[in-house]
């Protein structure tokens, strides 16, 4: 079984440096309702995570069919519930493939590939109940 390490130092007043083992660190803030923040909170992390694996997924695969992808963009909307723990309820990622004549079937069997059977991170809020629906358009280079 694969592990992990981790290590997370508090920096400031609900302000957080975490670094995972062999990478770079990264700043999470819970800061109080109206006081400006300076980097995502730890919810917002976990949604940040799920869109990055999708979209290296989806380049990946994309990469393996040859598809001459220029950018990968995902849009996300996420509900949570209202009360604690406020646990994202539904995740909605509408993924936006540019490219120069892109294959719509390869686009979306990336996405189905992605959501089926590689996103670890998406794997593990939809097990833990989270709604998921995914979206996609292709659109020329820009």
């Amino acid at each position: 079984m694969a592990s992990m390490k981790a290590h997370l130092t508090r920096v400031g007043p609900m302000k957080f440096r975490a670094q995972a083992e062999g990478a770079p660190s990264i700043l999470l803030h819970s800061p109080p309702k109206g006081e400006t923040k300076d980097a995502p909170s730890p919810v917002q992390a976990v949604l940040l995570a799920a869109m990055g694996c999708t979209a290296a997924d989806i380049e990946s695969i994309l990469r393996k069919e040859r598809e001459d992808v220029s950018s990968i963009e995902i849009e996300a909307e996420a509900e949570r519930a209202e009360e604690p723990p406020k646990v994202f309820t539904k995740i909605h990622l509408h993924y936006i493939v540019r490219g120069k004549d892109v294959r719509e079937a390869n686009v979306k069997r990336a996405i189905e590939r992605s959501t089926e059977t590689y996103c670890s991170v998406g794997t593990m809020l939809r097990r833990g109940g989270v709604a998921w629906s995914t979206s996609y358009e292709i659109r020329p280079p820009g």
